[in-house]
């Protein structure tokens, strides 16, 4: 009997790992595509982090005032991420992306024409929040988990690494830019320079299970897959922990990574080379990604997530206990960005795992509401702290707290697998 089982696991295995190649086979540029599109998403976030010391500086500004506009533009995001998640439902992920791509980063660039009023750059986050709504992570990992099942962990993983690339290339690209050309001009090279780099690749290499070819046909589906409802999603006591663990976590990650470089210059630390050390941050995002995409497929994603998430603990704990310097700047970054590694990716594959692809879209969109209403307060309170105290020395000691609550909280966590709501509702 136990050979047997064996054999069977092991024919089990040969299968899912042909399906894999053949998944790998049939769309080998599309996770990376995805991978673009993430780092997009992101763009305005990640990018921004080398502007709030000078912007700060140039128009005199609290830390509150000047990242208010994170604060705006992630709530907008978050209001909006379930109708977008309908709308890739019914339209695919092509259409919509296409369009962020320009709208998004063109954004980014009109804050570069702020004139120093508060109204005035409350208008341009705004306008930003706008043109960045059809980037979302919905748009991407539903076209990734429409083509890819048995190398889905993986998959994702590698598309989610557009995170790292944003963690580890958009704080030094700004820094450098703001050098060459002062803040303002740097942003709008910066869009551009974007753009015009991965326009084109996107436009012939992004294509979910259910966006036309350039013959006009279908691009080939994996077979219909059972799935809940958003009604019958929120009414599982696992979608709500789902949100609650997103919420808490990305009130906390986002905001220390978003604040990483004022950290480190608040500690003496040259912005430039802040902005250097800042990049281990998405170097270790990359490791994190493509590890916890690997591991998912193969062990309990809920385990994967729980070791994850304390990285950042072990990270506040080196820099309040060492103090801010280049060598614990460099080891906090590096457990940063590990867990950032891991966030999106092990989200994206539960929803898939435990609530099915028939719906997607819509139940992905409510996690990822949770995710970026978290963030959008995370940025607000960081800055709120800091006013208030001088440092985000607090705001560390908050993160230890609520990084190990929440790794807590995914050991409570069912197996990853269809949960019987799911497999009742093809």
């Amino acid at each position: 009997m136990i050979e047997q089982g064996e054999m069977v696991r092991s024919a089990k295995d040969t299968t899912d790992g042909l399906a894999a190649i053949a998944e790998w086979r049939r769309a080998p540029m599309l996770p990376f595509a995805g991978l673009i599109g993430h780092a997009t998403a992101v763009f305005h976030i990640n990018g921004f982090s080398p502007f709030i010391v000078p912007v700060s500086l140039d128009f005199g500004w609290s830390r509150t005032l000047t990242t208010i506009g994170l604060t705006v533009i992630l709530l907008m995001q978050a209001a909006s991420s379930i109708p977008i998640g309908f709308l890739v439902d019914r339209l695919g992920s092509r259409k919509i992306a296409l369009v962020g791509l320009i709208s998004a980063p063109l954004g980014f660039a009109l804050l570069g024409t702020a004139t120093g009023t508060q109204s005035n750059w409350i208008i341009l986050w705004l306008i930003l929040g706008l043109m960045a709504m059809p980037v979302q992570s919905t748009i991407w990992t539903a076209a990734i988990s429409s083509r890819f099942r048995a190398s889905r962990g993986l998959a994702l993983g590698v598309s989610m690494c557009g995170t790292s690339l944003a963690a580890a290339l958009f704080p030094w690209l700004g820094a450098v830019l703001i050098q060459h050309f002062g803040w303002q001009k740097a942003m709008q090279y910066e869009a551009l320079i974007w753009i015009a780099l991965t326009y084109p690749f996107m436009f012939l290499f992004f294509r979910g299970a259910h966006d036309k070819q350039h013959d006009g046909q279908p691009a080939r589906q994996l077979a219909p897959e059972t799935g809940m409802t958003l009604k019958q999603g929120l009414r599982s006591s696992v979608f709500w922990r789902m949100l609650l663990v997103g919420g808490l976590y990305t009130f906390i990650i986002p905001t220390m990574i978003i604040n990483f470089i004022p950290i480190q210059t608040d500690g003496g630390i040259d912005m430039v080379r802040a902005a250097q050390i800042a990049g281990a941050i998405g170097l270790a995002s990359f490791v994190g990604r493509l590890a916890s995409g690997f591991l998912v497929d193969r062990i309990s994603a809920t385990r994967v997530g729980a070791v994850a998430f304390l990285t950042p603990a072990v990270g506040c704990a080196i820099l309040l206990c060492y103090g801010i310097n280049p060598a614990s700047a460099i080891a906090a970054g590096i457990l940063l960005g590990l867990a950032q590694g891991a966030e999106l990716d092990v989200f994206g594959y539960l929803t898939s795992r435990y609530f099915g692809m028939r719906n997607f879209g819509s139940l992905f969109g409510c996690i990822l509401l949770s995710l970026t209403l978290g963030s959008g307060l995370g940025h607000i309170g960081a800055s709120m702290i800091f006013d208030a105290t001088g440092s985000y020395s607090s705001f560390m000691w908050l993160t230890i707290v609520v990084t190990v609550l929440c790794s807590m909280c995914f050991l409570t966590m069912p197996e990853p697998g269809l949960l019987k709501e799911a497999l009742g509702a093809g």
